[in-house]
């Protein structure tokens, strides 16, 4: 190796960059397991924590390195590896600030280096089976006695430190996993048990890494905590998984509606029945509410599911506006001329029944698209009438002076 590669190497933050990879990737392996009512934290609490929906705190550190042995794989995690003892004093630390974190705290250390004959480890596994205070306890003295390094020992010293009451509870809720090293892999795992497509792994996977760290980058760079509940994963990065979507046609269902009392009540059935499009009593009114319903139930279980993201929707809803403010302006050209030049706007009501019926008729032969999708002339007749419902278009030249004021 020359000096100058040398010089680049006692440069080089590698090992460092690995570690923070690392740290990140199991993040994102922990927030795919996220349930409903949980929060995943990113170098808050600790490296990663958990806020289960019971009050319980579990609090990872995730330790990597990339050293090898002799077969090319990830070092052990020796019995006296300072990654071991500087986790477990932290931990202590903690605990002494405030004695409440050993009755709502877990504590997990994550690394890829490999069990080995961890002395530790394996006295921690007996722990869990027999309880045996004093045997562990041994153990850790002799581990300290076996040391010569001043820093190490103190680590030790601090776990040694706990009282007996305390030692127990804090080993009863310590865990260690090790040769944790394909994360990359896991985390693709994770996005397949989710998709259940081999195809869609990779997209998604893609997608999501690229907005989670953008997204820590912004809130660290705003000083804000980089914490995920299950509610912000679904709505913030909920788009990520919509590739698995993208070449599949959205899901159709039949959802029923529940029917008002008086069919006749609704605004949308009151605007046509004032253009004579139909008549009071006809057998329509429960055919163009059931049209209504299934379409306003569809767009919300879509939308409720991620199928259909809001700029989706919005763009759906401004095509279907967009739609009727041009044929509504084009059909009242005539008349608002008309009006302007002072003539008397009842004389025109017959006319504009007329051209209110034609307009009527024109969009319902509209067939829109909703996320590159389109459902037929019937979900969009549904559509349309769910607007004029609340009312946000109409028919009538006058039709915003009718109904408005009867929405509210």
């Amino acid at each position: 190796m020359s000096e100058l590669e040398k010089y680049f190497k006692s440069h080089s933050a590698d090992d460092k960059t690995a570690g923070f990879d690392y740290q990140f990737y199991f993040f994102v392996s922990v927030l795919l397991d996220l349930k409903q009512g949980e929060k995943v934290g990113f170098e808050v609490k600790d490296d990663i924590h958990i806020e289960k929906g019971d009050g319980t705190i579990i609090l990872f550190q995730a330790k990597h390195t990339v050293l090898t042995n002799s077969k090319g794989e990830p070092a052990n995690l020796t019995t006296l590896d300072i990654d071991l003892w500087k986790t477990l004093g932290n931990w202590v630390d903690l605990i002494k600030i405030d004695k409440a974190v050993l009755e709502n705290y877990k504590f997990v250390l994550v690394t890829n280096k490999g069990e080995g004959n961890n002395k530790f480890i394996n006295a921690l596994s007996q722990f869990h089976t027999d309880n045996n205070l004093s045997q562990i306890e041994s153990l850790i003295k002799q581990i300290k006695s076996d040391t010569n390094d001043k820093i190490i020992e103190d680590y030790i010293s601090k776990v040694m430190s706990l009282k007996k009451k305390e030692m127990s509870l804090f080993l009863s809720k310590l865990s260690l996993k090790t040769e944790l090293d394909d994360i990359i892999p896991l985390v693709k795992v994770r996005i397949l048990e989710t998709t259940k497509n081999d195809d869609l792994v990779d997209p998604v996977y893609e997608s999501l890494i690229a907005n989670l760290l953008e997204a820590k980058y912004l809130d660290v760079k705003d000083r804000s905590k980089f914490e995920i509940t299950f509610d912000d994963f679904k709505n913030r990065f909920g788009k990520c998984f919509r590739i698995a979507f993208k070449d599949k046609p959205l899901p159709k269902r039949y959802i029923e509606g529940q029917f008002p009392d008086n069919l006749e009540e609704q605004l949308f059935i009151k605007q046509l029945i004032d253009i004579e499009d139909i008549e009071s009593g006809s057998p329509l009114i429960i055919d163009y509410t059931t049209q209504m319903l299934h379409t306003i139930n569809l767009l919300s279980y879509w939308f409720e599911n991620n199928f259909v993201l809001p700029l989706e929707m919005d763009e759906f809803n401004r095509e279907a506006m967009f739609k009727w403010g041009t044929e509504h302006r084009n059909q009242y050209r005539q008349i608002e001329r008309s009006i302007k030049a002072g003539e008397d706007l009842a004389s025109f009501e017959p006319q504009i029944k007329e051209l209110a019926q034609d307009l009527v008729y024109k969009l319902r032969k509209e067939d829109l698209n909703i996320a590159g999708d389109k459902f037929g002339v019937e979900f969009s007749n549904g559509h349309y009438y769910a607007l004029s419902d609340k009312p946000e278009i109409g028919w009538h030249y006058e039709w915003e002076e009718r109904y408005k004021d009867i929405s509210k």
